[in-house]
C-alpha cells in the first residue's frame, strides 16, 4: 500500500476520531451544563419559597401583635380608665397595607377586608391618643369611644360583657377562642396562629 494513501488514512482517521471524542465531549459538557443549570434553578426556586415562607411567617406575626395588643390595651383602658394617669397607646405597623398584601394566598378578599377595616379603626384610634397626649387634653369620653370602637368592631355587642374579664390572665388562644369575638375576627386571628406555629415545625 503506497505511503500517501496510508498517510492519508491515519489523517482521515484521526479526524474521525477527534470528531468523534469532541462530539462525546461536548454532550457530557453540555450534559453536565444543563444538570447544573436544574439544580441551580431548583435551589433558587427552594430559596425563594423559604423567604417567601419567612415572609408570611413574619408578617402575620406583625398582624397577630398588632390585634392582640390592640384587644388586650383597649380591656386595660375601659376597665380602669379612672386610674389611669396615661394615655395607653396603640402602636401598629404604619404600612400594614403591604403586610396584609402578602397574606392575599392566605385568605379570601372578604377576610382580607375583614383585617383592613380593623387596621383603619386601632389607625384612629392610635392617632387620637397620640393627639391627646401631645396636646395634654384630658378628653375622657373621645379617647373612652376610641377604645370602645376597638372592641366593638372586634365583639359587636358583646364588647361590655369582655369587660368583666380578667384580661392579664387570658393568653392569646383563650382570647380567639372566646364566643364572644365575632365569628370572622376569631378565625382571621385562629389562622394567624396557625401560620406562625407552621414556620416552627
Amino acid at each position: 500500500m503506497p505511503i500517501a494513501l496510508v498517510t492519508a488514512l491515519i489523517s482521515a482517521g484521526g479526524l474521525i476520531l477527534g470528531s468523534v471524542i469532541g462530539a462525546i465531549c461536548s454532550w457530557f459538557i453540555s450534559k453536565f451544563s444543563l444538570n447544573e443549570q436544574k439544580r441551580i434553578q431548583k435551589e433558587n426556586l427552594t430559596y425563594q419559597q423559604q423567604c417567601k415562607c419567612q415572609e408570611k411567617y413574619i408578617n402575620a406575626s406583625i398582624i397577630r401583635l398588632d390585634f392582640c395588643n390592640a384587644i388586650y390595651q383597649s380591656i386595660r383602658y375601659l376597665q380602669k380608665e379612672e386610674k389611669y394617669s396615661f394615655y395607653s397607646s396603640i402602636p401598629i405597623y404604619k404600612e400594614y397595607h403591604k403586610i396584609v398584601a402578602s397574606l392575599c394566598d392566605e385568605y379570601s378578599l372578604k377576610e382580607l377586608s375583614y383585617i383592613y377595616q380593623l387596621y383603619g379603626v386601632l389607625e384612629e384610634c392610635s392617632k387620637m391618643v397620640e393627639f391627646y397626649w401631645k396636646s395634654g387634653s384630658s378628653d375622657n369620653i373621645a379617647l373612652r369611644n376610641s377604645y370602645r370602637n376597638v372592641l366593638e368592631k372586634i365583639y359587636g355587642d358583646n364588647y361590655l360583657k369582655v369587660l368583666s374579664k380578667n384580661i392579664d390572665d387570658i393568653s392569646y388562644k383563650e382570647l380567639y377562642s372566646d364566643s364572644l369575638m365575632k365569628d370572622g375576627y376569631r378565625y382571621i386571628l385562629k389562622s394567624l396562629d396557625k401560620i406562625c406555629e407552621i414556620e416552627h415545625e
